[in-house]
C-alpha cells in the first residue's frame, strides 16, 4: 500500500488548477487552499488538461 494519494496518481496534475492556482504537480487545494484535495482535482483542472489533449492529437 501507498501513502500517495489518489490524485497525485491522475493525469491532470500535469496541468495547473483554474479554479485554485495549484501549480503543475501540485495537488488542488479546498477550503480556500487551507486543505489538500486527496481524493480528486478540479472539475476544470481536468477540463484543462482534456483540452490540452484535444489540442496534441489534432
Amino acid at each position: 500500500m501507498t501513502d500517495q494519494p489518489t490524485a497525485a496518481r491522475l493525469p491532470a496534475l500535469a496541468v495547473p488548477c483554474p479554479s485554485c492556482g495549484s501549480q503543475p504537480g501540485q495537488l488542488c487545494t479546498s477550503h480556500s487552499g487551507t486543505r489538500p484535495r486527496r481524493s480528486d482535482v478540479h472539475q476544470t483542472r481536468t477540463a484543462t488538461w482534456r483540452a490540452t489533449q484535444t489540442t496534441r492529437s489534432t
